[in-house]
C-alpha cells in the first residue's frame, strides 16, 4: 500500500497520449447514500460522461460492483461500456452480453440463510444482484461484528465455492473469483481501449485489484478519498473528480 499524490500532480493528457478510461460509479461518479437505490447521477454529470466518451473514441467504461441493470437505469439514456458485479458480467458494443456464471444453487442457500438472518436485524439492507448477494450496513455501523459472525458460520457450511468481499458498509458474497483488475485487462485486450493507456478511478477496497492492475499496465491509477492504497494518485472525493473529468476534457482537441 502507498500514499498516493494529491490532486495537484493528478495526471493530465499529454499531447499524443491516449488514454482508457475507466470509472467506478458509486463513491467515484456520485456520492454514497444510504440506500444504493437513492443514488441518482445529475444531467451535468451524464452529459460529461457522454462527452467523454466521444472524445476518447468511446474508450471510456464504467466499472461497478452494482449489476448491468441497474448501472443502464442510472446512467440512461447513455450507452456505455460495462462491467458490473465486479467484472463477473460485461457489455460492450464488440462482444455483446457476458456472464461468468455463479454457482446459483450456492447463492439461493446463502440468500435464503440472510434473509432469516434480517429478520431478526431489519436495520441491514441485502441486496441481490443476480450473480451476487450485498448486505449492506451503512445504517447499523455496530452491527459488523455480528454480521461478521454470521457470515463466518455461513460460509464454513458452504464452503469455499462462496467467497467474500469487503467493501464500505458493505460485505459481498460470490461464488466466482471475478473483479475490476481482471474487468480492466478484459476490456484492454480490444477496440477501441486496445494500445491505449489505462486510467482507473475508484474509492473502495474492491477497486484495489483495478489499480494493480494499471499499475502493471503502466497507467494511471487514482484513490478517491482517504485510506491506504495501491493507487499512485488521489482525488479528495466526487466533487474533485468531476472537476478533474472535466479539466482532462478540456486538454483533449475537439473532434
Amino acid at each position: 500500500m502507498s500514499t498516493p499524490e494529491t490532486y495537484r500532480s493528478c495526471p493530465l493528457p499529454q499531447e499524443g497520449e491516449a488514454w482508457a478510461l475507466f470509472l467506478d460509479l458509486d463513491g467515484t461518479l456520485s456520492p454514497l447514500k444510504e440506500k444504493p437505490a437513492d443514488v441518482v447521477l445529475e444531467t451535468r454529470l451524464l452529459d460529461l460522461l457522454q462527452q467523454l466518451h466521444r472524445r476518447l473514441d468511446g474508450a471510456l467504461a464504467i466499472i461497478s460492483g452494482r449489476s448491468i441493470n441497474d448501472l443502464s437505469r442510472l446512467l440512461s439514456p447513455l450507452e456505455l461500456p460495462l462491467a458490473g458485479q465486479h467484472g463477473a458480467e460485461r457489455h460492450d458494443e464488440v462482444n455483446g452480453y457476458s456472464l461468468s456464471e455463479p454457482d446459483y444453487a450456492t447463492l439461493h442457500e446463502a440468500r435464503e440463510e440472510l434473509r432469516r438472518f434480517l429478520g431478526a436485524h431489519p436495520e441491514l439492507e441485502l441486496e441481490d444482484k443476480g450473480a451476487s448477494l450485498a448486505l449492506h450496513y451503512r445504517n447499523a455501523p455496530d452491527k459488523q461484528p455480528t454480521i461478521e459472525r454470521q457470515l463466518d458460520s455461513l460460509r464454513e457450511r458452504l464452503g469455499d465455492a462462496l467467497i467474500m468481499h469487503v467493501g464500505k458498509s458493505v460485505f459481498e458474497l460470490r461464488t466466482t473469483s471475478c473483479n475490476k483488475g481482471e474487468a480492466i485487462h478484459h476490456f484492454m485486450q480490444a477496440a477501441p481501449f486496445a494500445q491505449r493507456t489505462p486510467v482507473f478511478l475508484g474509492d473502495d477496497l474492491t477497486d484495489e485489484d483495478g489499480f494493480e492492475a494499471v499499475n502493471a499496465l503502466g497507467g494511471y491509477s487514482i484513490k478517491v478519498g482517504q485510506g491506504e492504497t495501491r493507487a499512485r494518485y488521489r482525488l479528495d472525493d466526487t466533487h474533485a473528480v468531476e472537476a478533474w473529468l472535466k479539466t482532462c476534457l478540456e486538454q483533449w482537441p475537439s473532434r
